[in-house]
């Protein structure tokens, strides 16, 4: 599962903690900010986990 620590950008209000995740690999790495920033879960993120992917 592709699933790695959890990074953020200050342009939405949620977090990313899957590398399949389309939106959360569309963030431009000099805008990735390390961590959740205390925002929930990207809803894609959370099913690409839940399905083991």
């Amino acid at each position: 599962m592709p699933k790695t620590k959890a990074w953020h950008s200050t342009k939405e209000s949620h977090h990313h903690d899957n590398t399949k995740c389309n939106s959360g690999s569309e963030i431009p790495q000099h805008e990735r900010i390390e961590g959740t920033g205390g925002k929930p879960l990207c809803k894609e993120c959370e099913k690409l986990n839940r399905e083991g992917k």
